[in-house]
Order: structure tokens, then C-alpha cells, then sequence
């Protein structure tokens, strides 16, 4: 007999949700389309049903790989909350994409040339920058032979790596893993979502010369850098804004947004690179300055999100609703 999680599960599977959220004493749901729906009909989960189903959630918080169950894997991110268990399933895909299969923009595909500093891929939880990340890292490793560690708590995908000498690693001690490869003269590492205690240690790598790459949550270009300088410590901070200003080499905001008839969701993109300018921006913690700055730098090879959502509306295939709710400055919309 089947539990009520893993009913959910298939349910999941057979609506094309992007993730399934459980929470104990109320109702599943799923995320469809961007919005978030009660599972109709579904019984309430009991308490303890997480823990009896999953058997690996360890602490207050944690993300893991799970299953097979209903015949896919499943990335699973929980915390401990003071009413119970909640954890959000997201299925896995089996084989990683091609970097040029994403539909990312032309320009961003100069960032298959980078050589050193931190490529950061941000964007709300379900916003697909993992799989762009991911599928980078691979391009990376495929289209030169590069000495690789690969550093993420969860291998969400198979990344292909070509002729690379990958390391993959499941150390907890992240800061020990950069320092020891550092040494052993890696070019790349690959840390998939970056901890607040592993933003320094990865910048500092950065600034040894390797190539980093690592994801984070946020909504917006101004969002990921003020996450990235948050520190209780004024010395720290000062620091990451030091680090930062001179080690990002790029940072890629993805959203996905529902086409016009919900057939499929559409990625709008942001892409900066940094500069002086940018550079000066992110050391005197003046964020909010960013987007005109990068609308500005068409010829740089940026683009910002809010020419992203435009060409989308322009060419019919997101609605101006949803155009105007990803806008950093709905007047450029229209």
C-alpha cells in the first residue's frame, strides 16, 4: 500500500508540477505553472510522516537526493518548523542539457571563455538556475581539459565532463575542500548552492585564480549581491565586498515565467558582467543602482532582465501581466 507522500509524489509527476511541497498537519501542494495549488481532495500529511517516508532527514534543515520513488529521483530541501516537518520535492532530470540547448542569449555564451573568478547563477527557488549552472559547468569541462572538484551537497545531474580530470566530493568541510584544491592546482570548482559561511572561502578561491561557480537564492541582481555581502560582522562584510568586487566575473538572474496559453514555462534572463563601474558599485554596497547601469551596457554584452521580459512580450510569448510582475522598471515594459 502506497503512503499519502508517495501518492503526492505521482500526482506530482503526472501534472508536470515543478516540486511538490509537504507540510505536516495541512494539505499538500504543488507548484504549477509559477503558482502554488492545493492538491484537491488530498488528505491532510500526519506528523511524522517525513521522517517515516524519507528516513534521512538529519537536523533542523538539510537538502538530499531521494528516492527512486515513483520512478524518478527527487531533490529534497526540509527544516524543522515549530509546527512540524515541511519539505519541498523537486523531480530530478536524468541526464544534464546542453548549455547551448537553454535558449540562454547569444552573449552569454562568452562565458564559456572565462578563466578565473566567481560565475554566479541566481534566482527564486524553482527558477531553473541550477540546471543552467549545471549544464554551464559541463560545457566548461567539455570544451577544454580542465583540472575540476566538484563541491555540491546534492549531484542533482550526471554532468558530463569530456577529457576533464573531475574530482567529485562529498566533504562537509567545503573551506578545507578550496584550500586542498587550491594547492593541487584546480582550475575549476563547482559548489551548486552557496552556504553564507562558503561565500568568503569562495571568493578567496576566486581570487587564487580558479573559475568558481555556484548558485544562490535570490529575486533579483540587487537581491543575490545584497546576500552575498549580509554579514553580522562589519570586518566580514568589508570583506566580502572587498572579495566580491574583485573576483565576480559574472552573474546570470533566471526566471521562468508561464507562456501566454501555460503550455510551458519561457526563462527570461539577466546577465552582468562585471566592470569598473559595477565593480565601484558592489564595494560602497550601492546596489540599487545596478539595473540602469546594466541596461545601459548593451554593448558590453549585458542584458537586463527588463529587456529580457520585453522581447518575450514583443514576440507573444508571456502575457503583459506577467511581464510587468518579473520588471524591475515597469516602464520599460510598456
Amino acid at each position: 500500500m502506497s503512503s499519502p507522500i508517495e501518492d503526492c509524489l505521482e500526482y506530482a509527476l503526472n501534472a508536470r508540477a515543478s516540486e511538490l511541497i509537504i507540510v505536516e498537519g495541512l494539505s499538500p501542494a504543488v507548484r504549477l505553472n509559477d503558482k502554488v495549488c492545493m492538491i484537491q481532495d488530498a488528505p491532510v500529511i500526519p506528523f511524522g510522516s517525513l521522517d517515516s517516508f524519507v528516513k534521512s532527514l538529519d537536523g533542523e534543515s538539510g537538502v538530499l537526493c531521494g528516492g527512486p520513488w515513483c520512478g524518478a529521483n527527487w531533490r529534497v530541501r526540509y527544516s524543522r518548523e515549530a509546527f512540524g516537518k515541511l519539505a519541498s520535492f523537486r523531480p530530478m532530470m536524468p541526464e544534464c542539457p546542453h548549455f547551448s540547448e537553454l535558449g540562454v542569449p547569444d552573449v552569454m555564451m562568452n562565458l564559456l571563455g572565462v578563466s578565473s573568478g566567481l560565475v554566479l547563477f541566481a534566482g527564486p527557488p524553482c527558477s531553473g538556475k541550477t540546471t543552467t549552472a549545471s549544464s554551464y559547468v559541463a560545457a566548461m569541462c567539455q570544451n577544454r581539459m580542465l583540472r575540476g572538484v566538484f563541491l555540491d551537497s546534492v549531484e542533482e545531474f550526471n554532468i558530463p565532463t569530456g577529457d576533464s580530470l573531475v574530482i567529485k566530493s562529498k566533504s562537509k568541510d567545503i573551506t578545507k575542500e578550496l584550500k586542498q584544491g587550491l594547492l593541487a592546482g584546480t582550475d575549476l570548482f563547482w559548489l551548486g548552492d552557496i552556504d553564507d559561511e562558503h561565500i568568503i572561502p569562495a571568493l578567496r578561491a576566486a581570487e587564487a585564480g580558479a573559475i568558481v561557480v555556484g548558485c544562490f537564492n535570490a529575486g533579483n541582481s540587487v537581491g543575490a549581491l545584497d546576500a552575498m555581502v549580509c554579514f553580522e560582522s562589519s570586518k566580514e562584510m568589508k570583506i566580502a565586498k572587498s572579495l566580491l568586487a574583485s573576483n565576480l566575473k559574472a552573474l546570470v538572474i533566471q526566471h521562468l515565467i508561464p507562456s501566454v496559453d501555460n503550455s510551458q514555462m519561457v526563462s527570461a534572463w539577466e546577465l552582468i558582467y562585471n566592470n569598473q563601474n559595477i565593480s565601484n558599485l558592489i564595494r560602497n554596497g550601492e546596489h540599487f543602482k545596478l539595473p540602469p547601469i546594466v541596461a545601459a551596457s548593451t554593448t558590453e554584452g549585458m542584458v537586463s532582465m527588463d529587456h529580457s521580459l520585453l522581447a518575450l512580450l514583443q514576440a507573444g510569448v508571456i502575457s503583459k501581466k506577467d511581464a510587468l510582475k518579473y520588471a524591475f522598471d515597469p516602464s520599460k515594459i510598456g
